[in-house]
């Protein structure tokens, strides 16, 4: 009992501390949430154009940060209906079955100068793994508001995730190594 009392008087001292950190308010005519993919060697980018991110950050306090980024996989433009409707088909993401990809992170390690380290999981295809994303961030103040810039990269492998059933599972054609590229710009108030 006496356990009990201890975790909820932490549990009360440490919420005050997760409340306070600032909600940022994306701005998804500026941010792009991409890939780029390699077919017989040439690359092929694509975006999602529909996401929805919930982002908790203080650059003074990234172990108190999160993110939760929820991707619409029906959204995916790659400038070639046929393709898109490959990416979307059972063979590869099986948009129908799982509509939506997610990255949540409860955490973030700073790195040398304006650098951190997102460390989370993404789901895709309803299987889930640890991703780090490492990304540069500027942020500047501008009329009351400040202004974040986040432009980051990371390689995954697809096949981890399951995207590439039958003909799509062989590597020859289609490389097992996607790389994931973000650029989330997001405001919020000065305090």
């Amino acid at each position: 009992m006496r356990f009990l009392a201890v975790v909820f008087v932490l549990f009360l001292a440490t919420a005050p501390a997760l409340a306070q950190v600032p909600k940022w308010n994306v701005d998804h005519a500026e941010s792009r949430v991409g890939f780029t993919a390699w077919q017989s060697g040439t690359p092929v980018p694509g975006a999602f154009e529909s996401f929805k991110a919930d982002i908790r950050f203080d650059r003074d306090r990234p172990e108190e940060s999160s993110v939760d980024v929820r991707i619409d996989i029906a959204s995916v433009s790659t400038g070639s209906m046929d393709r898109d409707q490959t990416i979307k088909s059972p063979s590869l993401f099986h948009a129908r079955e799982f509509p939506t990809a997610r990255f949540k992170a409860d955490s973030f390690v700073r790195g040398e100068g304006d650098t951190y380290i997102a460390q989370g999981e993404l789901t895709m295809r309803g299987e889930t793994h640890p991703v780090d994303l490492p990304f540069n961030l500027q942020i500047d103040e501008n009329v009351g508001e400040l202004r974040a810039v986040a432009d980051g990269e990371v390689t995954v492998q697809r096949l981890r995730w399951g995207i590439g059933q039958g003909q799509w599972e062989d590597t020859s054609m289609v490389p097992n190594d996607v790389r994931i590229e973000i650029r989330i710009v997001a405001t919020r108030p000065v305090d």
